[in-house]
């Protein structure tokens, strides 16, 4: 599903993401995953806050990480966050980092969200479905 509905976060690497070798450490990248996620249902989606008020949250099934490259110290990373699928129950995610103003991706990561309510998978809520419908 190739889609507009595209979102760029910006993340300046801090030390308490980087190892002892001023590299960011491979599980942080998870978490800038998630934080570009987030940014992406406050954008297109009315936020975390909003997909909670209808009753359903969205937990992660699935996710992985290519490391291509590395990121170090005080880099400034560009964060590209897209929609790939919607089913009934989930959502793929893509992830795409770079450091600010260079083309080279030097991680690309994936996530497939399922959509529950009260611990049992439950469907896309309507307007989230929507709003990824309206940008492909």
């Amino acid at each position: 599903m190739a889609s507009s509905a595209i979102a760029v976060s910006r993340i300046r690497v801090r030390p308490r993401q980087c190892d002892a070798q001023g590299m960011v450490h491979a599980i942080r990248y998870y978490e800038f995953f998630e934080d570009a996620f987030l940014e992406w249902l406050d954008r297109f989606a009315g936020g975390y806050a909003g997909l909670r008020a209808s009753g359903v949250d969205l937990v992660i099934r699935v996710n992985g990480c290519e490391y291509r490259g590395s990121a170090r110290l005080d880099d400034v990373l560009s964060v590209e966050v897209a929609p790939e699928k919607v089913g009934r129950t989930s959502l793929a995610m893509s992830f795409k980092i770079r450091r600010e103003g260079d083309a080279e991706v030097i991680v690309v990561g994936h996530a497939t969200y399922v959509a529950v309510s009260d611990g049992a998978a439950v469907e896309v809520p309507r307007f989230l479905r929507q709003v990824i419908a309206d940008r492909t």
